[in-house]
């Protein structure tokens, strides 16, 4: 039987996009994505960590509101 550990926030998948590899899951009961970010400096973070989105159902092409390149 499977037993959580008591330690767990949550779980992320990798997957690959157009613009390279990302990560998507929860955290803490909150979706999220994670974007390689661009290091500018040592100080500069990896990665950020953004609420998920809801996806557009309707098939109507999804605004943009922020790519990984942003970071």
């Amino acid at each position: 039987m499977f037993e959580k550990n008591p330690d767990e926030l949550g779980a992320l998948w990798q997957r690959e996009g157009a613009k390279g590899v990302y990560m998507t899951g929860t955290i803490a009961g909150e979706k999220v994505v994670v974007f390689k970010a661009k290091k500018t400096n040592d100080k500069s973070p990896d990665w950020r960590v953004l609420r998920s989105k809801p996806r557009d159902t309707t098939g109507a092409p999804a605004p943009v509101t922020f790519t990984a390149d942003d970071f």
